[in-house]
């Protein structure tokens, strides 16, 4: 094997090595909550509410038509509630904050219709500074309320017995779990209000959520992109090998090409909805971040070994674009081909837990 292949896989099993033995230096650590992948915010497939219709805290109808091509975050709280309400509706507040920059809608289910009339849950709204238009206070008849919560979002709500309240506990037994509501109404997940890594889940799944239809697809764009790539580089190989000047020159600027809008849709993806977070558990978590670690390495490496060969080629410096070439051949195949990998793992793997 010529001495610049051979020096090109040894960084890339070197940069390989590298990552795991660093990996492992972390694996001991707590891996977290497993979760469903990304492939759930990419292809919707959770269980739509259906159609319900409340009072706001303006007196008007408001339901499941204002909110069906928007995300939301639904908590189940009344006014009168001493203890869990006012903590659930602080961190709704905070929510609002920390999602100021999106389009995303907060909605706020009463348990207690017969106090919490839309004049109470007005002025409960501003107590809370709840901003109008983007926070909604709901209030409906108690049956009709149960059931929805029950049935379709299929958390507990009852009202408490003498014997429970004389034990203290609230007029109204309910759940304190925040539901993250898809476009289409349909449930995507739940998070405790009590739990500051949940409701930071919570965030970072409503922001890859809300972002743009288009953005949403990146992802396999970016894979599709990557794998494109590869192809070119074995195409202008396999030709070079035969002494085809013309169509590896060809090749070579397509898979440049292709390689530059895939980093332009790799910016543009991450800018829009931030970082996705791996949530696979076991063996797959070694291999997942084993490949993540050498392939962003590799990637920020190849840019200056790309530019090096490339200028080589174009000052016609042949002899010496030949033997750096074969250094940044293996170097840049690894990356384009764990582009897709990491993809694969990332957003399709199947649901862990």
């Amino acid at each position: 094997m010529n001495p610049g292949y051979r020096r090109g896989m040894s960084i890339v099993a070197g940069t390989v090595l590298w990552a795991f033995v660093l990996h492992l230096g972390y694996s001991l650590l707590p891996s977290g909550d497993t979760a469903r992948t990304a492939k759930v915010d990419l292809t919707p497939t959770d269980p739509a509410i259906g159609p319900f219709t409340f009072q706001d805290q303006s007196n008007q109808p408001f339901g499941a038509d204002q909110l069906q091509d928007k995300v939301w975050v639904a908590a189940f709280i009344f006014t009168r509630c001493p203890a869990s309400c006012p903590r659930i509706t602080a961190t709704m507040r905070g929510l609002q904050d920390r999602l100021k920059d999106t389009k995303i809608q907060f909605v706020s289910i009463s348990v207690d219709p017969k106090y919490d009339t839309p004049e109470v849950l007005d002025r409960y709204a501003k107590a809370n500074g709840a901003q109008p238009g983007r926070w909604h206070f709901l209030t409906g008849p108690r049956d009709y309320t149960y059931a929805l919560i029950n049935d379709r979002f299929h958390l507990p709500v009852s009202e408490a017995t003498k014997e429970a309240m004389d034990r203290g506990d609230e007029m109204v037994l309910h759940s304190d779990r925040l539901v993250l509501v898809d476009r289409g109404n349909r449930v995507v997940n739940y998070y405790s209000s009590e739990d500051a890594d949940k409701v930071k889940d919570l965030i970072e799944r409503a922001r890859r959520l809300d972002a743009a239809a288009w953005v949403r697809r990146l992802p396999a764009v970016n894979a599709a992109l990557n794998g494109t790539c590869v192809v070119f580089l074995l195409m202008g190989w396999g030709f070079i090998r035969n002494f085809k000047p013309v169509p590896h020159i060809a090749c070579m600027i397509a898979a440049l090409t292709v390689s530059a809008a895939f980093l332009t849709c790799y910016l543009i993806y991450h800018f829009q909805v931030g970082s996705m977070p791996f949530r696979g558990v076991g063996w797959t978590r070694h291999v997942y971040y084993t490949v993540l670690l050498s392939h962003t390495v590799l990637a920020a490496a190849v840019v200056p070994m790309l530019a090096i060969t490339i200028t080589r080629a174009v000052r016609k410096r042949y002899p010496e674009h030949a033997r750096f070439s074969r250094t940044t051949f293996p170097v840049w195949l690894y990356v384009s081909i764990t582009g897709v990998l990491i993809y694969m793992m990332l957003y399709q793997l199947p649901a862990p837990g």
